[in-house]
C-alpha cells in the first residue's frame, strides 16, 4: 500500500504549473459563463474583453512557467501583452462608452511598443543588435502613437510647441552625450 501512496504523491507533483494555470483559468471562465446565465446577456456584452485579457495571461503563463527559456522564447510576451492592451481598451470602451474611441484609437498602435517593451525587458542576452533594433522600434512607434493621440484630440494647435519641445530635447541630448 505504501507504493500506491508514493505513486499518488508523484502524480500530484507531476502536475505542471502550466496545467495548473490552465485549469484555474478554465474554472474562472466557467464561473464567468455560469454568472452570465444568471445575470443575463448584458454581462457577456459588457465584459467579453476579459476573454482577451485571459488569453494574454495564458501567453504570460506559458512564458513564466517554463524553467529554461530558449532564445526567442520572449516572443510569447508580444501577443500576450497586445491581447491585454486590447482587452483593457475594449473593456474601458464598454464601461465608459464607445464614442470615446475617437480619441483612444491610437491605443491600437501604442499596443505595439508596449508589447515590444515587454519583450525587450525579458529578452535574453546582452545589448546585441537585435535588442538595439527592438529599442529603436519602441521609440519610433511610441512617438507615432503620441502624434496620433495629439491628432485624435484635435492637437493641430499643439504641433508648434511639440516640435519646439522635441527640438530642444534633441539639442540637449546632443550636448550631454560624450
Amino acid at each position: 500500500m505504501n507504493d500506491k501512496s508514493n505513486l499518488a504523491d508523484k502524480s500530484i507533483r507531476r502536475l505542471s504549473t502550466g496545467q495548473l494555470i490552465s485549469g484555474i483559468l478554465l474554472v474562472i471562465l466557467g464561473a464567468v459563463f455560469l454568472f452570465a446565465q444568471f445575470l443575463g446577456s448584458w454581462f457577456i456584452n459588457a465584459f467579453w474583453p476579459i476573454f482577451l485579457i485571459v488569453g494574454g495571461i495564458i501567453f504570460y503563463a506559458a512564458y513564466f512557467t517554463r524553467a529554461e527559456k530558449p532564445a526567442g522564447y520572449e516572443g510569447l510576451l508580444f501577443p500576450g501583452t497586445y491581447l491585454i492592451v486590447l482587452g483593457a481598451l475594449f473593456l474601458l470602451m464598454n464601461l465608459i462608452g464607445w464614442h470615446y474611441m475617437r480619441y483612444l484609437w491610437p491605443t491600437f498602435v501604442l499596443g505595439f511598443p508596449i508589447s515590444l517593451g515587454v519583450m525587450y525587458k525579458f529578452a535574453s542576452g546582452g545589448l546585441n543588435q537585435r535588442r538595439k533594433n527592438i529599442r529603436s522600434s519602441i521609440k519610433v512607434l511610441t512617438v507615432i502613437s503620441l502624434v496620433l493621440y495629439l491628432i485624435s484630440v484635435g492637437g493641430m494647435r499643439l504641433w508648434p510647441p511639440a516640435l519646439i519641445l522635441i527640438g530642444l530635447i534633441i539639442i540637449i541630448k546632443g550636448f550631454t552625450r560624450k
